[in-house]
C-alpha cells in the first residue's frame, strides 16, 4: 500500500527563537481581536512546499539535505521587520516577520533544493523566494499598521543561527496543525574561522 504525507522542506528554528517568536506573537495578541496564531513548536522558515508525497520519496529527499548539512556552514540571521499580506479593511491575511543576514547563501540553499525538487518530479516555485516567518493568519485589529510596526520593532534584531534543515510532515491531530521531522540534517561548522 502506498502511503502518502503533506510535506515541506523548511529550516526547524533553534529554541531561543521560538521563544522570541512567541513573545512577539504575544504583543500581538494584545492589540488584536481574533486570528489564527501559529503554534510556536510550528515556526519555520519554509524553503520548498511539497504537497502530497509518497513515503517513497523520504530517502532521496534525506540524501539532498545530507548534501546541503555537509557543504553548507550555519546561517546567520537576524529577524528586522513586520509586515503583512492581503488586508482587507481590519484583517490581515497574514502577518510575517522578515529576515536579513546571509540570504546569499539561504537563497543558494534554496535554489539547491528547488533544481534537485525538479529531478525528482516536483515543479519549480514560479514566485520569486521571499524568506519570511508566519506569525498569524486572519489577524484582526483595529489599530493602524505603523502602530503595530511601532510596538514589535524594539524586540527585532537579535541574531540567530539556522542550522537545521528537515523534511516536515504537516498533518492535523485534534484540530491542531503540527508539523513533525521525518528526516533531518544539521549544517556543521567545522571550521569557526569560516565565514
Amino acid at each position: 500500500m502506498v502511503i502518502y504525507m503533506r510535506a515541506f522542506i523548511a529550516f526547524d528554528f533553534p529554541e531561543q527563537l521560538k521563544n522570541q517568536l512567541y513573545q512577539i506573537q504575544n504583543l500581538l495578541k494584545n492589540i488584536s481581536y481574533g486570528g489564527s496564531w501559529v503554534s510556536k513548536d510550528n515556526f519555520h522558515i519554509t524553503l520548498k512546499f511539497l504537497g502530497e508525497i509518497e513515503e517513497g520519496y523520504v530517502e532521496g529527499i534525506g540524501r539532498v539535505l545530507k548534501t546541503i548539512s555537509l557543504s553548507n556552514v550555519p546561517i546567520n540571521i537576524k529577524v528586522n521587520n513586520i509586515g503583512y499580506f492581503n488586508r482587507k479593511n481590519n484583517e490581515y491575511g497574514i502577518v510575517w516577520l522578515g529576515l536579513e543576514g546571509d540570504m546569499d547563501r539561504l537563497n543558494a540553499i534554496y535554489d539547491f533544493i528547488e533544481d534537485n525538487m525538479n529531478q525528482m518530479g516536483f515543479p519549480k516555485e514560479r514566485r520569486k523566494f521571499s524568506p519570511h516567518i508566519t506569525l498569524v493568519r486572519r489577524m484582526r485589529t483595529n489599530m493602524d499598521f505603523n502602530k503595530v510596526r511601532n510596538i514589535i520593532v524594539p524586540y527585532l534584531g537579535n541574531q540567530y543561527k539556522l542550522d537545521n534543515i528537515a523534511l516536515m510532515k504537516s498533518e492535523v491531530i485534534m484540530n491542531k496543525r503540527v508539523y513533525t521531522p521525518i528526516v533531518s540534517s544539521k549544517l556543521i561548522d567545522h571550521n569557526n574561522n569560516r565565514r
